[in-house]
């Protein structure tokens, strides 16, 4: 077999111009490869945001400065916000609608201040680590 007519003929597949056969295929093929293994990254990864298994989106906040080390839980039960100590786990506070926040739904720490979100309702920000309502 003629090596030169062997390779000189491979751009024509199928009967396809050399333009579509050679110059078009092989490239939208491997946009097409690419778009597919997206596609298949975007679906098996998880969220940016997602937390471990038992943890819920906006439902804790590690907050530590040099005299404190809390977490803070969004108590689904009663809708209250709890304070533990972080180094031993004893609570500290519960925090709800006695306190002028709304049914606790989610947290999220921002600096030394914590939104606590309710349906349908504007967060309202405590300071830390006073604890007081301020307004933002």
């Amino acid at each position: 077999m003629n090596m030169q007519i062997a390779l000189g003929s491979r751009g024509h597949q199928a009967g396809l111009p050399e333009w579509l056969g050679g110059r078009l295929l092989r490239p939208l093929g491997a946009v097409l490869a690419m778009g597919l293994a997206f596609g298949l990254l975007w679906v098996a990864l998880p969220e940016a945001d997602a937390l471990p298994d038992g943890a819920a989106n906006g439902q804790l906040v590690h907050w530590q400065d040099v005299g404190h080390d809390w977490l803070l839980v969004v108590e689904p039960g009663s809708q209250e916000l709890v304070v533990y100590d972080a180094n031993d786990g004893r609570p500290l506070g519960r925090f709800g609608a006695d306190d002028g926040l709304p049914p606790v739904q989610s947290i999220r720490g921002q600096g030394a201040l914590v939104a606590v979100s309710g349906a349908g309702r504007q967060a309202r920000w405590l300071k830390l680590p006073e604890l007081e309502l301020v307004s933002r």
